[in-house]
């Protein structure tokens, strides 16, 4: 069912859990972490990339994804992932995405509030809620790549907060887009610090590749919202390989899909009961 960014993520923080972010790619994908979220009995968001939605185009791909989860009998929000576009924001806002997150963390801090402001304005306009970024993640998203990260402080992220109402916060803590090339150092004091200071969600952003005992402390220390997409990349296409070779000289693409989308609930699923929030819808 369609569900509230802010109401999801709060029931998150009030309950200890963290709610799984995770980005899908097309039809199937979506269809299989909305089934594994019904047999989880878990909340769930779905993210879509600025990048995948422009594959489709947004009213062919809202044409598909609203039905999919309105039908669905848990709480399930549509969100726009790492959007730089303030125009883009805003039409996925009037065609039905229920939150977007708008990333100006690029730009100079104040330039960075004063557009996440025109996008805030915007969103509530539509009924639509709005993650912001505070620092710079590192790695790939798509169409957005970043070298060198900037780590989010605890004044400037409270002031962040404060100018601009948020409705969730990606502070950079030391998480990185992509495969980890090493062992990421994280900030879990200024997680902590900001749970303690402020209501406002804190979203993690670059879970692939974490431990379980990293995602733990993460949801301990106040984590609320928690993405997901390298891992939901890496298991479609190399489940699809692993189906391929395993089935060579037949060709029978419904079996692909069927064995692919199998192992893409089986992901999430995993996720739902790594992050606390199985049984919690």
């Amino acid at each position: 069912m369609r569900a509230k960014f802010s109401k999801v993520l709060r029931d998150a923080q009030s309950k200890k859990y963290a709610v799984a972010a995770i980005n899908v790619l097309n039809h199937l994908t979506l269809s299989a972490v909305v089934t594994a979220a019904v047999r989880s009995r878990s909340p769930l968001i779905v993210q879509t990339s600025v990048a995948t939605v422009k594959s489709f185009g947004i009213e062919s791909f809202i044409s598909f994804a609203r039905p999919l989860i309105d039908l669905a009998d848990v709480p399930v929000v549509l969100h726009l992932d790492h959007c730089q576009s303030i125009e883009f924001c805003g039409s996925c806002c009037e065609l039905g995405w229920d939150s977007v997150m708008f990333d100006s963390s690029h730009l100079a801090f104040e330039e960075n509030i004063k557009q996440t402001r025109e996008v805030l304005k915007l969103a509530h306009g539509c009924g639509v809620e709005v993650e912001g970024e505070v620092g710079i993640i590192a790695g790939v998203e798509d169409d957005i790549s970043h070298d060198i990260e900037s780590l989010a402080g605890f004044d400037e992220t409270m002031r962040y907060i404060g100018e601009t109402d948020i409705d969730a916060i990606a502070p950079a803590v030391g998480t990185a887009h992509g495969v980890y090339k090493g062992i990421p150092v994280i900030n879990f004091d200024l997680v902590q610090r900001l749970s303690e200071a402020t209501r406002c969600p804190i979203v993690i952003h670059g879970g692939t590749g974490l431990t379980d005992e990293t995602f733990r402390r993460l949801i301990s220390c106040g984590a609320s919202k928690i993405n997901i997409s390298t891992a939901l990349k890496l298991v479609y296409t190399q489940s699809m390989k692993q189906y391929l070779n395993e089935t060579t000289g037949t060709i029978n693409p419904l079996k692909l899909d069927a064995y692919v989308t199998e192992k893409v609930i089986e992901l999430a699923e995993s996720l739902f009961a790594l992050f606390g929030s199985k049984g919690q819808a």
